[in-house]
């Protein structure tokens, strides 16, 4: 067995104690790339059983699968991330090739950070930082103590985010496909989007899930109301449509976190934009690590865990 670390550079983050317990069932090797997977022509003459352990960002969050069908022996490809989708989990199953995540990594660092967001948009501080610093007191900040926080998707993040509402003493409700909750209130998506003083989508990125959040919905939230996308998350949101009712202050702000935003100034009205680094603390940063490699190990003992399809 050989396990193929493909990263953006030699620091791939492993302590020396997790590359020791990898060597146990097998080599490993460290490979820094960038661009396709069919360009690492070693893979492709290497006829050993291989796992491929994959750093996304080394493929701008898009596997060109059908390189596996020149790579032999490939057993299990292992994202370093919990998005999954850009690995196609069903294309690697059609060609006997188990793919794995690693959930829940971050949950807490991104809900601390949403809420975080939250707070910032709602106490208005891009318009106040475009202002110069200067208060301008026809600017509402809203207080969150005892305002709605409304989540789509009680998934491990949408809990963590209920629970950090619920701590500065907001009150929760949530829509769920499957998920129930005791502690919070359910709701369907109408009266969510209704009674939400901040909306927080924590939904998988999918076909089925971009279906979800309408034009329509956005339409029948309070002018006040602040909208938080993270990450990946905001593919499921109207974005150019929530940033112009922003602009027309038909919408009480709009804060976002992920690839493509852009500099402050270059938003109208209150849209607080970030890089992307909501997932980014150092127990976050541990945990990802321990689970990639518990991941491959995993793989290595034929008990594969945390298969996505």
């Amino acid at each position: 067995m050989k396990f193929y670390l493909i990263v953006p550079d030699k620091e791939c983050g492993l302590t020396a104690g997790q590359q020791k317990q990898l060597a146990t069932y097998g080599e490993v090797i460290i490979l820094q790339h960038k661009g396709k997977l069919a360009l690492l022509t070693q893979l492709t003459k290497d006829p050993e059983e291989k796992i491929l352990a994959l750093d996304p960002t080394v493929f701008d969050w898009d596997l060109d699968v059908a390189a596996l069908d020149h790579i032999p022996n490939v057993k299990a490809v292992i994202t370093q991330s919990t998005s999954f989708g850009w690995i196609y989990p069903k294309d690697l199953a059609a060609r006997g090739i188990i793919g794995c995540n690693c959930p829940g990594f971050s949950s807490d660092s991104v809900a601390e950070y949403a809420m975080c967001m939250a707070i910032e948009a709602a106490r208005k501080l891009p318009i106040y930082i475009k202002n110069n610093w200067e208060i301008d007191w026809s600017v509402k900040p809203m207080l969150l103590k005892g305002k709605t926080l409304g989540i789509i998707g009680m998934g491990r993040i949408g809990k963590a985010m209920a629970a950090a509402g619920k701590g500065i003493g907001m009150n929760v409700l949530y829509w769920s496909r499957k998920t129930r909750h005791d502690a919070y209130t359910y709701a369907e998506l109408t009266e969510l989007f209704q009674k939400a003083d901040v909306l927080m989508p924590a939904l998988v990125e999918n076909d089925e899930t971009k279906q979800i959040i309408s034009n329509d919905l956005i339409d029948i939230m309070k002018p006040s109301a602040v909208i938080v996308g993270i990450g990946r998350v905001k593919a499921l949101l109207p974005e150019e449509y929530i940033l112009a009712k922003v602009a027309q202050n038909k919408l009480g702000g709009y804060a976002l976190e992920g690839e493509g935003t852009k500099p402050l100034n270059e938003y109208q009205g209150n849209v607080w934009a970030l890089p992307p680094m909501a997932w980014i603390s150092q127990e976050s940063l541990t945990n990802l690590i321990a689970m990639w490699v518990d991941n491959m190990v995993a793989v290595a003992e034929k008990q594969p865990k945390n298969i996505v399809t």
